[in-house]
C-alpha cells in the first residue's frame, strides 16, 4: 500500500480510538459499545506497513487503544517506548502512570511521572497526575509541591481537585486547603 494509504489507515485507527473512548470513564468496566471500535482500532493498525507501523504516533495509538481496553500489561510497553523515543510527549508517561496505578503499582507510577515531569516541567497534567498518586500513597507535602506547580501553569486545575477523589486521602489537610484556596 502506498504511502498515502498507510497515512489514511493511520488516521481511521486515531478515530476509532476517539470513538471508542468516548464512552469509556476511569476505573469503570469497559462500555460493552466501546469494545468493537476500539478493537477495530488495533485491527486497523495491523494493516499498517512498516516504517509508519514503527513510528511512534502509531505505537501510542496502539498502546492508547490498549489502555483503554483495560489490557495495561499489554499497553505499558508500548507506552514505555514512546516516552524514551520521544520524551517531552505527555501522552506516553500519562498513559504509563495510568496503567501502573490500575495494576496496583502505585510506586512505579509515581516514578514514572516524576520522570515525565523532568522531561516536560511545563505541561501542568503530569505535575498534576503526580500529585493525585502522591496523594494516593499518602506523601502529602511532595503531592502539594506538584499541585501547587499545576495551578500555577494553568489555574484551571484547582477547580479539578474539587471532583477529583485522587485527593481524598488530603482534603482536610491544611495545606491543600490553602492551595486550592489561595490559587484562586
Amino acid at each position: 500500500m502506498n504511502r498515502v494509504g498507510q497515512q489514511h489507515l493511520l488516521r481511521q485507527a486515531a478515530g476509532f480510538l476517539e470513538l471508542g473512548e468516548l464512552l469509556v470513564q476511569p476505573d469503570q468496566p469497559v462500555p460493552a459499545a466501546s469494545v468493537p471500535v476500539l478493537r477495530r482500532a488495533l485491527k486497523t493498525l495491523e494493516a499498517i506497513e512498516p516504517p509508519l507501523r514503527d513510528q511512534p504516533e502509531t505505537i501510542l495509538i496502539e498502546a492508547e487503544s490498549l489502555r483503554a481496553l483495560g489490557h495495561f500489561d499489554a499497553a505499558l510497553p508500548l507506552f514505555r517506548h514512546v516516552a524514551a523515543a520521544v520524551p517531552k510527549r505527555i501522552e506516553p508517561w500519562l498513559g504509563i502512570g495510568w496503567c501502573l496505578k490500575r495494576l496496583d503499582r502505585l510506586d512505579e507510577a509515581i516514578e514514572t511521572l516524576r520522570e515525565g515531569v523532568q522531561a516536560s516541567p511545563r505541561q501542568p497534567v503530569l505535575h498534576y497526575n503526580l500529585a493525585c498518586y502522591l496523594s494516593l500513597a499518602g506523601h502529602v507535602q511532595p503531592a502539594i509541591e506538584h499541585l501547587t506547580k499545576a495551578i500555577a501553569i494553568d489555574r484551571r486545575f484547582r477547580d479539578l481537585t474539587q471532583v477529583e477523589p485522587d485527593f481524598d486521602p488530603i482534603r482536610s489537610d491544611p495545606r491543600f486547603l490553602a492551595v486550592t484556596h489561595l490559587a484562586c
